[in-house]
């Protein structure tokens, strides 16, 4: 529970997002999933090569939500409620040092992924 109140600020960000996306996000296994084709999501994760991007427990795609994809964003939900209003910042310093591949919250991300999905 404390996880998701530290989490909050940057859900209401993951709201906004979604609306600038023309979507609203629909609850999902404890996470709020929107998809959109549209709208500043889909500018913003096409252009950038990526088919999805996490704000709190708000997951906006771009693409369709395979499980394996799912997962590496409910990791960066699970990041988000250690880091709350800190993840961002973190994230993307790293980003900005490591580059993408190279960040460790993507990194660990993706690591969930795979052993969950890569067997």
């Amino acid at each position: 529970m404390l996880g998701l109140v530290w989490s909050l600020p940057n859900t209401l960000i993951g709201l906004g997002f979604a609306l600038l996306s023309l979507t609203w996000p629909r609850p999902h296994h404890g996470l709020l999933l929107a998809r959109s084709n549209r709208g500043f999501a889909y500018l913003f994760l096409t252009r950038r090569g990526f088919g999805a991007i996490t704000f709190g427990r708000v997951v906006i795609s771009a693409t369709p939500l395979t499980p394996r994809l799912l997962m590496h964003e409910g990791h960066h939900t699970r990041q988000y409620e250690v880091l709350g209003m800190c993840f961002l910042p973190i994230y993307l310093f790293l980003h900005a040092r490591r580059g993408y591949a190279a960040n460790p919250l993507e990194r660990e991300a993706e690591a969930c992924a795979a052993r969950a999905f890569d067997r």
